[in-house]
């Protein structure tokens, strides 16, 4: 029977997709314990169908002859019972089996006998070992999926157990214990089914636990870690960028190291290229985002005192644009500085003053050039920057009235008859004493009053007219008056024309237009009326 066990379960093995390590035969324990293999594929080999030709051939032979090896012993057996229960020459034909001897025969001493077991049923034997593979198969797909996934970093205790019903099941497989080796397979298999429920929880606490090993500085944990996550779930890509985030630990790490020794003796420049590089390579590093947002608020800290050291010094030396440039500049490192601001009131101030004080001067030579317009338009612009400016509101009002007093000459120099009017005479001698109040007068200014003076003094110089006429004509002459009737009448008038007109009772008027100029000599007309009507 052993025998029978033995060459089956050699057969069927051998031919079986699970493959076996070599190891030697021992004849009491039929094989030696054997460690399996995750097999290609597996098939069920139950009733022998869809087994290959020659695998069934061998079973249908080792079964025959299992048979028959069984029939043989039996027998032999029987017979030989049967055989050592007769005295010796006794004739078959009367015993019967299990008869007895005579009482008075002494009888023979009794060898005890082992009596054979029953064979095992072939189709129970078949049937236990197809449930023992179809169980064997089961677990063996489940545990490659596990396999695959690194159960073997992260099962732990039950990976273990698992691995140890496995184990045994293999072994009871070995001994053809089919029934018990299936029950281990099944055990197994749950085990694998829980492992498999724990993936989800075991890949987010692999995650937890290797940011947590990154925030530490722990870059071979962090990596491990990661590593077996992505065994896990290898298309994650936290788990990927995190893997990532780790390898590069140990040189932001470096980086984070260098740049504190940077800023620390003062060269914040070599400490920001360091903390940059760090948080290029970690974008969530926070310790190397805070440590560059610290020198990069040194070097602000800096440019800001550079820039308002630069922007004052210019105020002092009176370069008004390039310090409002640099306080601007700096401006715009602290937006809510009140040392800004109030510097930059000072450069607006100074600016103010200095282009009032550059119209002034502006002013100041034209009144010195007497260009009382161009005076007046620089006074303006001062005034234009500062409303209350007195020099220009004085200015102002000084050159509005230079610019009437030249038109008014101007006037006067260019049309000298209107000196012949009475008012307008009038108006040139008012001038004339508005001019010599002026202090101090220019020499352009004195050089046309002396002019307008001197037009003015000739138009009021009067030349002798002398008028002739009969007695009988009455003579008036306009801007003078009625002179009456005479024979011959001498006048003193301004240069200037006049009109003399005649009339007499019964003759036409008579009327003559006599045009006085200055500096001429005694002028003489006649007014007759001789034309009667």
């Amino acid at each position: 029977d052993q025998f029978v066990r033995v060459f089956n379960s050699a057969v069927d093995h051998r031919r079986s997709p699970v493959a076996l390590q070599s190891g030697p035969v021992e004849p009491d324990a039929v094989f030696a314990r054997q460690t399996i293999i995750t097999p290609v594929s597996v098939r069920p080999a139950a009733s022998g169908k869809g087994l290959p030709l020659t695998e069934r051939s061998y079973r249908v032979k080792g079964v025959a002859l299992a048979v028959a090896f069984v029939l043989l012993v039996t027998g032999g057996l029987w017979l030989w019972h049967y055989l050592a229960g007769r005295p010796a020459g006794q004739s078959p034909a009367k015993m019967t089996i299990g008869e007895r001897e005579p009482a008075q025969q002494k009888p023979t001493a009794e060898v005890p006998q082992e009596l054979p077991q029953p064979a095992p049923d072939p189709a129970t034997i078949a049937a236990e070992k197809a449930q023992a593979d179809k169980s064997l198969a089961q677990f063996l797909q489940l545990k490659q999926e596990l396999e695959a996934k690194g159960v073997s970093q992260w099962g732990g205790e039950a990976y273990r157990e698992m691995t140890q019903l496995a184990d045994e099941a293999d072994r009871l497989l070995l001994e053809n214990a089919y029934a018990a080796a299936a029950a281990k397979y099944e055990s197994a298999t749950v085990k694998a089914g829980d492992l498999s429920g724990r993936i989800k929880p075991v890949f987010e606490r692999l995650l937890a636990e290797g940011k947590e090993a990154i925030d530490q500085g722990n870059a071979e944990l962090a990596r491990q870690k990661f590593s077996i996550a992505l065994m896990i779930d290898p298309g994650n890509r936290l788990a990927r960028h995190s893997l990532q985030r780790a390898q590069n630990l140990d040189a932001v790490r470096q980086l984070l190291e260098s740049g504190s020794r940077h800023e620390h003796s003062g060269n914040v420049a070599f400490a920001h290229a360091d903390y940059q590089e760090a948080l290029r390579l970690d974008p969530e590093s926070e310790e190397a985002r805070k440590a560059l947002e610290r020198v990069k608020g040194r070097i602000r800290d800096e440019e800001f005192e550079q820039l308002m050291s630069q922007g004052l010094t210019a105020l002092h030396h009176n370069d008004y644009q390039n310090a409002r440039e640099k306080l601007l500049k700096a401006k715009s490192f602290r937006p809510a500085s009140q040392e800004v601001a109030d510097a930059l009131a000072q450069v607006d101030q100074s600016i103010r003053l200095a282009r009032i004080e550059a119209y002034r001067q502006k002013a100041a030579a034209a009144e010195k050039a007497e260009n009382w317009a161009q005076a007046l338009d620089a006074y303006e612009q001062a005034l234009a920057v500062d409303a209350n400016v007195q020099f220009a509101v004085r200015g102002k009002d000084r050159a509005l009235d230079r610019i009437r007093i030249d038109k008014r000459i101007d006037f006067f120099l260019q049309q000298p008859a209107a000196l012949e009017s009475d008012r307008q005479l009038e108006n040139a001698n008012e001038l004339i004493a508005e001019i010599k109040e002026i202090d101090p007068m220019g020499p352009q200014l004195r050089s046309r009053l002396e002019k307008l003076a001197r037009i003015v003094d000739v138009a009021q110089t009067p030349v002798k007219i002398i008028i002739e006429s009969d007695t009988l004509t009455d003579i008036v002459v306009y801007r003078v008056g009625k002179l009456g009737r005479f024979e011959s009448r001498e006048l003193s008038l301004r240069p200037g024309t006049y009109t003399v007109v005649g009339t007499r009772d019964g003759f036409k008027d008579v009327r003559k237009q006599v045009i006085v100029k200055p500096e001429q000599g005694p002028v003489r007309i006649s007014i007759r009326c001789e034309v009667q009507i």
